[in-house]
């Protein structure tokens, strides 16, 4: 079924091209990235139907530190080129770097299912599919695909928070919480929409059980001490709101020590 697929998929393929790709990505490896990305660059001017043309630019940006941007290029590769497993786990690692699990552990998945069994990207993202079941469980309960579901579910209702659809916001962190009720961030984010509605009881009892789970989960501990310092009739403000990547900053922290 896989090589139907891949007979099936017709990828634009120059040779030329691909040379030129990989005599910019030797550039990187020697430690000249601002050569490589300058090729590079010239040809995504020229060639930016080809996919390994948008992996190149990609494995440069996330060999840069720029992972959200080598993304985007990952992203444009796997369009016109869906099957190409190195362009997943690379894409994969861009998102592990940026602490993005859910859209790591979908990119790893899609390795396994286009690489050769005996590849080192697919042993590699067999190990880290596996660290992550084991981790995932053992502090929550879920499967993998299940904790996908709901990191899916968070982004998406944070996205609505941030449009303002707080009501929508609100049911969206619920279902999160239907599969895991530890997830502190969720009750976390409940409390602003209610903050932002106006529904003061309601907001303090969602930051009480954000902080129930974590005593030490800092977003709702301020906006917490922020909307109970507010007088009667006064609103609680997007730009006194504090971060809900709190979570993504402390590892971040850690990992910079």
């Amino acid at each position: 079924m896989k090589k139907s697929n891949f007979r099936e998929f017709k990828a634009k393929i120059d040779p030329e091209i691909d040379k030129a790709v990989d005599d910019a990505l030797a550039f990187v490896e020697d430690g000249n990235i601002a050569k490589g990305e300058e090729l590079l660059a010239d040809l995504i001017s020229k060639y930016p139907d080809l996919y390994i043309v948008q992996y190149g630019m990609g494995t440069v940006l996330a060999m840069k530190g720029d992972y959200s941007g080598s993304i985007t290029h990952f992203d444009k590769c796997l369009e016109l080129f869906p099957f190409f497993a190195e362009a997943w786990f690379n894409r994969g690692a861009s998102f592990k770097n940026l602490l993005d699990l859910g859209n790591a552990i979908i990119s790893f998945k899609e390795v396994i299912k286009f690489g050769d069994r005996d590849d080192y990207f697919v042993n590699s993202a067999n190990e880290f599919l596996g660290d992550m079941e084991e981790s995932i469980y053992r502090d929550t309960g879920l499967s993998l695909d299940l904790y996908v579901k709901s990191m899916e579910e968070f982004n998406h209702s944070v996205l609505k928070m941030q449009k303002q659809q707080y009501e929508q916001a609100i049911n969206g962190f619920q279902k999160v919480l239907s599969l895991n009720r530890k997830h502190a961030q969720s009750f976390g984010n409940i409390a602003l929409c209610y903050s932002f509605l106006g529904e003061k009881q309601k907001a303090v009892l969602a930051f009480d059980n954000a902080l129930e789970i974590d005593p030490q989960y800092e977003p709702a501990l301020k906006n917490k001490a922020i909307l109970l310092s507010l007088k009667d009739g006064e609103k609680f403000s997007v730009n006194q709101l504090e971060t809900i990547d709190f979570y993504k900053e402390v590892v971040e922290t850690k990992s910079n020590k």
